[in-house]
Parts: C-alpha cells; structure tokens; sequence
C-alpha cells in the first residue's frame, strides 16, 4: 500500500469530496422537506386517494434500487421537457429516494407516541393543530434523529452510484485517479476514510442534537411543573 501517493492524491479527491457533500446535505434537506410532511399526513386519517399516492410512491422507492432511480430521472427528466444538468439530476434521484424513507420515518416516530399524549393536551384545552406541533412533533423529532441519521449515512453512500451520471462526485474522482496511475487499492482505502470520516460527522451530529433536544424538552418540562 503506498500512503505517500494516498497523501499526495487527496488534493485531487477534494473536489469530488466537496461535491459529494453537497449532494448529500443539499438532497437530504429536500428530502426532508417532502418526506416529513408527508409522513405525518400518513400517520393522520387522510382521504384514501392521498393515502394510496403516498403508500404507492414508498413502495416504488422501497422497492426498486437508488440506480434504477437515478437513471431513471436522467433519462426521464429530458423527455417530459425538464433540461437540467447532471448534478441536479442527481439531487432530484437522491431526494426522491431518500423521501420515500423518511415518511416512513416520521410516520413511525408519530404513530409510537402514547395516547396519554393526545389526551393530556385535550384535556387542557389544546385543538388538534396545537397538539401536534407543541406537544407530539417535539417529542416524534427526537426519536426520528437516530434514523434520520442512518438514512443520512445510507444517502451519502448513495452518492458515489451518481458517477454513472457523470457526476465528478467522491467516487468519480478517485475512479479517474485509478485511470491514471492504475493505483486501484490505494483509491479504494481513501475513498473509504473519506466516507467514513463523513459518515462519522454527521453522526455525531445527530448524537449532539439528540442530546441538546433532549435536554431542552427536559428543561420545557421541569418549568411547566
């Protein structure tokens, strides 16, 4: 294994790296903003139709691989008139997978609150709306994190399948250093460093904010006594 030529390739790798980030965070957020929303209209009785789309769409990215859904929009995209580029594709595959889980996720995260919940917030008084966002998704936030966390983690490992697209992400990078100086091993080990160093981060992350929710849900809870 030769570490020095490792070392003196991560200035090449850095690029991909940067890409590979913003993939990831940028198509999460997305996903984020899809897939919560709906999670929670499918945890609450909502008109069957809405129920059957929303059902359908998680069994469709459940049940088919990231790369049939990336080539999917790469060459779907053109032909209903959307013309963008190959990182937007990629933000449009990762997004509309990662959506698929994360409804599962918020749904799951309402659905295991107690009823004692609910009825403790209509005896004093609370509507539903106000019950939902003051007292149920408060708590359903800190126990999607850890999951949220693992499909950050799987998102990310998700990215390096967007080189198929010619996107110059993580894996497109060190795959054009092994074209050159056909180092195929010492790729492999900085590709890998490098995802678990930013899997490792985002980890961490999510640990930081569990604990930080936790303990502000702890104080909002000691104050009202």
């Amino acid at each position: 294994m030769d570490f020095i030529f490792i070392i003196d390739s991560m200035p090449r790798l850095l690029p991909g790296l940067i890409l590979t980030i913003e993939l990831s965070l940028l198509g999460f957020f997305i996903a984020t903003v899809i897939g919560v929303p709906f999670g929670i209209l499918r945890a609450y009785k909502i008109p069957l139709l809405a129920s059957i789309i929303i059902d359908f769409y998680v069994f469709i990215v459940r049940g088919t691989p990231i790369l049939v859904q990336i080539y999917a929009a790469y060459f779907l995209l053109p032909v209903v008139g959307v013309k963008i580029s190959p990182f937007w594709i990629g933000i449009v595959a990762l997004s509309f997978n990662s959506a698929g889980y994360q409804i599962e996720i918020a749904r799951a995260a309402i659905l295991s609150m107690d009823d004692g919940q609910y009825e403790g917030a209509f005896a004093l008084g609370l509507g539903k709306f106000n019950t939902l966002f003051f007292v149920i998704l408060p708590q359903a936030v800190l126990r999607m994190l850890p999951p949220m966390a693992n499909e950050m983690s799987n998102l990310i490992k998700a990215s390096s399948v967007l080189s198929v697209i010619t996107v110059f992400e993580l894996h497109k990078a060190a795959n054009a250093i092994i074209s050159d100086s056909f180092k195929f091993l010492e790729m492999l080990f900085a590709q890998a460093v490098l995802y678990v160093a930013f899997v490792v981060a985002m980890t961490q992350l999510s640990i930081y904010l569990e604990k930080r929710i936790g303990t502000s849900l702890q104080i909002k809870n000691l104050s009202q006594r």
